[in-house]
């Protein structure tokens, strides 16, 4: 072949494990996101998590921490963007339907709006403060760090997989997370 593209730095490190031949047709090229913004928007005090609801993502660990956090930031608003299976709000199973029901009971500050179509994801971002990418899983790439930061927000995020590589020193990397750090 001619070329190998991987889309992060820690994809091409796992493709090339045990590779001996040349791997000089190996190449990263990340994923990009369109800035329909020219200027960041003034954010209002909303904290917001976008995926999959199941545990690798994390979202566990961000309604832990919104339940712990709630009355402590009383004006805040958190909200979860996010469905068992993307684009689709009809099929869940067990721990999705734990995660929505547990974060419904935390009260009027948190919103759930299942699966969203990406017009109305990117509003959202534009609008939110703080992205919260707790992810377990080491993700390739990270879309969603690209996005929330094409909109202007701070991102907490786990550091795993091509997360680090994205945010760089534009966020808050937190090795090992969990709903207390």
């Amino acid at each position: 072949c001619s070329a190998i593209f991987c889309v992060s730095e820690f994809i091409k490190s796992k493709f090339v494990e045990g590779i001996e031949i040349n791997v000089n047709k190996i190449h990263v090229l990340y994923n990009g996101v369109e800035r329909k913004i020219k200027k960041f928007p003034k954010k209002k005090k909303e904290v917001l998590f976008v995926g999959r609801l199941v545990p690798e993502k994390g979202v566990h660990y961000y309604v832990e921490a919104v339940k712990l956090l709630v009355n402590r930031y009383p004006e805040w608003t958190f909200r979860l963007i996010g469905s068992f299976k993307l684009g689709d709000n009809d099929n869940s199973n067990l721990f999705a339907d734990g995660i929505t029901r547990k974060f419904r009971s935390i009260g009027p500050q948190a919103k759930f709006h299942g699966f969203q179509d990406q017009k109305f994801v990117e509003e959202k971002m534009k609008n939110a403060s703080i992205i919260v990418i707790p992810s377990l899983w080491e993700e390739p790439f990270g879309l969603v760090v690209a996005e929330a930061m094409s909109n202007g927000a701070c991102i907490i995020a786990s550091k795993v997989g091509g997360i680090p590589e994205i945010i760089k020193d534009n966020g808050i990397l937190i090795e090992k997370i969990n709903y207390r750090k």
